[in-house]
Order: C-alpha cells, then structure tokens, then sequence
C-alpha cells in the first residue's frame, strides 16, 4: 500500500508554501478542516484538551452540538481537494454519526475519523470499509492492559478496543479493501514509557499501517476549548507550563531507538507529533529543554482549520475566529480575525506553540542528557 501519510504531508508541505507565499493577495482554501462533531465521551482521559470544555462550558453539551445538516453545509463550500476529519470526544456517541458519513460519501468526498475504538463493533466495521469514504480511521492506544484502562479510566477499554481493532483490520482483508488505513494512536507518557515497543509489536499483531506517536503538551491554548473570545488576552505570548510528570530519558531514548529498529522491517509506520525526523529533539522537549528555535516556521493557519461541536472556528490556538451558525465557513477563512492571526505567526513561533502537533522540528538538533547510557534491555523484534 502507498504510503498516504507521506503522500499527504508532500502535498501539504507544498500546499503551505504556496499559500503562504500568495497570502493576503489571494488567500488559498484550506486543504484540511477538522469538524469535533461533540465532546461527550465515554472516557476520560487526564491530557486530553477536551476534559476542561466538559467539565467547565455548558456550550458543549448536546444540545449545542451542530447538526449534520449543519456540518454538512459547511463542508459543501469547501474544494473537493479540501480533507475533512471528523474527531470528538468520542465520534460514535452520537448516534446520527453514521449518517454523515454516508452523507459525505454520497457527495463522493473523502474523509478521516478519530476514535477511541470501544465503540468501534462489527457494525461500524462494515460502516467504514463498505458503507462510507473514509481513508484512516485513528484509534488511541495508550498502554498495554491496566496501564491504557488508568489512563483512560475505563475498566476494560483496553480489551474492548484490542478486540475492535482486530475485527476491524480482519474485516478490511476479507473485503480485499484498502481503506481505511488504521493509525494506532499513542501520548508519550511516563505511565507508558516501559510499554512504547510492546504498543507497537501490538500495532503490527492488530494489521495496522501506521503507529503515531504523540508528544505531551501543556499549553492553555493549544486546542484548549472553550475558544477565548480575543488575541487582545495575551495569554498566546506566555510559554507553556513546563511538563511535570518526571521521564526516565536514558529509557525513552532507548525505547524510541527500538521503534525505529522495529518499524525499519517492517508495517506499522512510525510517526510522530510534533514531527521529528530524529531522536534527539524528543529527549530535549522531554527534558523540558526544547526551544522554538528547534522547529520550522508554522503553515498551519494557512493550510488547516477545526471546527468545534458548537460551531467555533479556531486555528491552531483555541482563538474564536467566528461561528458557521453566524457566517459561512470561507467566510471566516478570509476574515479579518484570522488575518491577524496569521500576521502573528508569519516570521515567528509563538511562545504558545511549543508542543504543537503541527510543528515540524529542524533537522540536525542536538541533546545530551546529563545520563544518557541507554539501558540495553530492548532487543529488535
């Protein structure tokens, strides 16, 4: 199978450049909008953006959630080449969820999902491969047995999802399908720093194409909802608490060195977020040590957008920048709100972007711990 992660992130690097350069004489479409269709859910997990909306905005609660006609208004002005990403909370809560994905496939649009997989049952597997258009569907697996149900706090989500995973990839083969991709989904934590390599020896056992790592972050703004009304706060200029749960470097060094041993032989790919090419840079924002300096400059509100479930439109930082239930999608895209933003990140990093997914670190960064001998217990498997 053709790697459409790297395919996509060509064409998004590519896409970034040019719309920036164009940028405000033209301002190009977003090539990926992501639409949080709700933030109710079914776990709850301690370093998920969303639990602050949950427990704080009643503006998230279902009945303020928007429709499926809503969405699906919203996703009729955009450009065929625009990807649309449907994630939550949990995206299977909602029961009319299925129903949009066969709406988008009868526009013959293409889509991705993210889940947390403990809904993810035999009919929702025949959903996906026969019934809608979705490329990848992204699964979140963080440890192994207990350890994924503490951090879930769910009793049993582990098994539930394992098994889900299984009949999903299983189902996909007999149908001779390609689609969708599975991304087994994981945060890098020190509750699950031992388990990093059996979670991808697990990724491979279940037939998934790629295993994505994701760097803990601390910042206020970074996909932190409720959106905050105004840039005029300043809370952007402040730099992200440091991360305070302690990390053993010499084993997070060892265990990434054991993935990319791993992945070099074969499926399942690895990825991470932020995205780095090399070990180094993890090791360094892990030991609280990372600086802007170690990334590129950002194309993100130039390519990208995320709508939430009560119709706010925000960047990357949680920053209201209008609502489709006020005016339309590219509407706001083009607007003056967003504008500024983008004068804000066009020659620097914000303080506020540090842990970002949507960074890309430099090449060549350079860490040494004050204890860097890797303890040699992993063994390429």
């Amino acid at each position: 199978m053709a790697d459409i992660s790297g395919i996509f992130n060509r064409v998004k690097g590519g896409y970034g450049r040019l719309a920036k350069s164009l940028h405000p004489a033209l301002t190009l479409p977003p090539l990926r909008v992501t639409f949080e269709v709700t933030y109710r859910c079914n776990l709850s997990c301690p370093f998920c953006f969303q639990e602050f909306a949950r427990e704080q905005s009643p503006d998230f609660k279902k009945n303020f959630e928007l429709s499926n006609e809503e969405i699906l208004a919203a996703v009729d002005e955009l450009p065929r080449h625009t990807l649309i990403t449907f994630n939550g909370g949990e995206v299977f809560v909602r029961k009319d969820f299925p129903d949009l994905l066969r709406a988008i496939k009868a526009r013959g649009r293409r889509c991705n999902i993210v889940t947390n997989g403990t809904m993810l049952f035999a009919d929702k597997a025949e959903l996906l491969v026969d019934q809608s258009s979705v490329l990848s569907a992204g699964v979140s697996i963080d440890g192994i047995g207990e350890t994924h149900d503490l951090i879930r706090r769910l009793p049993g989500a582990f098994e539930r999802t394992v098994e889900n995973l299984r009949g999903l990839s299983a189902y996909r083969r007999r149908r001779g399908r390609r689609f969708p991709v599975v991304d087994v989904k994981t945060v890098i934590t020190s509750q699950n720093l031992e388990q990093l390599s059996e979670i991808y020896l697990l990724a491979r056992d279940i037939g998934a194409d790629y295993l994505t790592l994701s760097c803990l972050r601390t910042s206020e703004l970074l996909f932190a909802l409720p959106c905050r009304s105004s840039m005029a706060d300043g809370a952007w200029r402040e730099a992200p608490l440091p991360l305070s749960e302690p990390v053993d470097l010499d084993l997070l060094r060892a265990q990434l060195e054991n993935l990319h041993r791993l992945a070099a032989a074969a499926k399942p790919a690895l990825r991470f977020y932020p995205d780095y090419g090399e070990i180094p840079g993890i090791i360094k924002y892990y030991a609280n040590e990372g600086t802007l300096e170690d990334y590129e400059l950002c194309r993100a509100p130039w390519t990208n957008i995320r709508v939430a479930p009560n119709g706010d439109v925000y960047p990357c930082l949680a920053y209201r920048m209008g609502n489709i239930r006020e005016q339309r999608l590219l509407q706001i895209w083009k607007g003056r709100a967003l504008d500024q933003f983008r004068a804000e990140l066009d020659r620097q990093l914000l303080p506020a972007c540090m842990g970002c997914c949507f960074l890309k670190a430099k090449p060549g960064i350079t860490y040494q711990a004050a204890h860097t001998c890797a303890q040699a217990f992993l063994v390429a498997q």
